[in-house]
């Protein structure tokens, strides 16, 4: 009886470890959210609106005001990290990404994921910011600017339907990596069309727009699809 040391239960496995650091982030990102939501809810609510009209009004991320500028980067941030986490799961689930046993290791992929999609991200921006000062006048790049930064928010919300499925659910990895196509592709149909509405109904005509399909949808998704293959060789 001496050797005894009482019921020292179930080993926890470093995988289960990793899992509870990714509940952890997602949980905490909620928290935030929920908080932002709470102090912004008419914000949020103008943003929503944003998606669906056109104005020829400055909207709500066109004024410069504190708490909007921190909200607007805020959900910004959110869609950002939300789909990087959803990429390192669907990678790791098809063993695209090793399984690293350290919470470390799986915390810098997912920074990795983060940093290369932010960079991707400005890269767009600066694409954006050439084809509205060659093409188009400030007011109306601000009002396409406005819709576009709103659906980039609200596909981040609607991110976390299959975020959380792929960290909690324990279903098959198809279903919410369909679900998360699905919304990518139909926030990128959203940008389309209001872009189509602004620039070409109103005057602009096709040469934008068909800049704007070469420069916006076709040539940096080779890019990322050559860093995708780069990150791929470096892990």
């Amino acid at each position: 009886m001496d050797g005894f040391e009482g019921y020292v239960g179930i080993q926890i496995g470093d995988r289960q470890l990793v899992d509870d650091v990714i509940f952890t982030l997602l949980f905490g990102l909620l928290i935030v959210f929920a908080i932002v939501f709470h102090s912004n809810c008419h914000l949020f609510m103008k943003m929503t609106r944003d998606i669906f009209h056109i104005k020829d009004r400055l909207s709500l991320f066109e004024d410069i005001g504190g708490n909007e500028t921190a909200f607007r980067r805020f959900m910004t941030f959110q869609s950002l990290f939300l789909f990087s986490v959803a990429a390192f799961l669907i990678g790791r689930s098809y063993e695209y990404i090793p399984d690293y046993r350290t919470i470390e290791m799986n915390l810098l992929a997912i920074g990795v994921i983060f940093v290369f999609l932010s960079a991707f991200y400005l890269f767009k921006q600066l694409l954006y910011n050439i084809c509205g000062f060659i093409f188009a006048g400030t007011d109306l790049y601000k009002t396409w600017r406005t819709g576009y930064t709103a659906s980039t928010g609200l596909w981040g919300v609607l991110l976390y339907i299959p975020v959380l499925c792929l960290a909690f659910t324990g279903m098959t990895v198809w279903i919410p990596l369909f679900t998360l196509l699905l919304l990518y592709l139909v926030w990128r149909i959203v940008v389309i069309y209001k872009t189509v509405y602004i620039f070409n109904i109103r005057g602009v005509g096709f040469i934008y727009i068909i800049l704007y399909l070469c420069a916006q949808e076709i040539l940096p998704v080779i890019f990322l699809y050559e860093g995708i293959v780069y990150l791929y060789n470096i892990y």
